[in-house]
């Protein structure tokens, strides 16, 4: 794996080059990703390109699951046992939740935003080697 440099506005308006950054190899798509507020566009293969958007969908239903969970144990908190079994629920979707955060950080590069640059680590050598020729 490899470090590379990119601009913001280059992640943003879909400017990287099409190797993927997990891969190496010619990207199908760009897959959104929120970096310090702002939604940057990584090129995937169309594999890697559902593997992120089936955690990320899996982690939006796991945080309203966990809501829904706590809301309808406290409607029906006149029954003794719902409102602490709903708690439970909710709690294990919020730990559902932080596991399916940590699993797609480590699939992803880590990205650090500084200033107009995009500090990225653990990228395929063969996309840092084409950002690094475009510079």
């Amino acid at each position: 794996m490899a470090k590379t440099v990119v601009s913001v506005a280059a992640a943003c308006d879909l400017s990287l080059p099409a190797v993927s950054v997990k891969s190496g190899q010619p990207a199908d798509g760009f897959a959104p990703v929120t970096v310090a507020n702002r939604k940057i566009f990584l090129p995937l293969t169309q594999v890697e390109f559902e593997q992120v958007r089936n955690l990320q969908h899996r982690q939006r239903q796991t945080l309203w699951s966990g809501i829904g969970c706590l809301a309808f144990g406290a409607a029906m908190a006149r029954f003794p046992m719902m409102l602490p079994f709903a708690i439970v629920i909710a709690a294990l979707s919020a730990v559902l939740w932080g596991l399916t955060w940590f699993t797609l950080r480590m699939y992803l590069p880590s990205m650090e935003v500084e200033g107009s640059r995009i500090r990225m680590a653990r990228v395929h050598e063969r996309f840092a080697a084409v950002v690094g020729n475009e510079s």
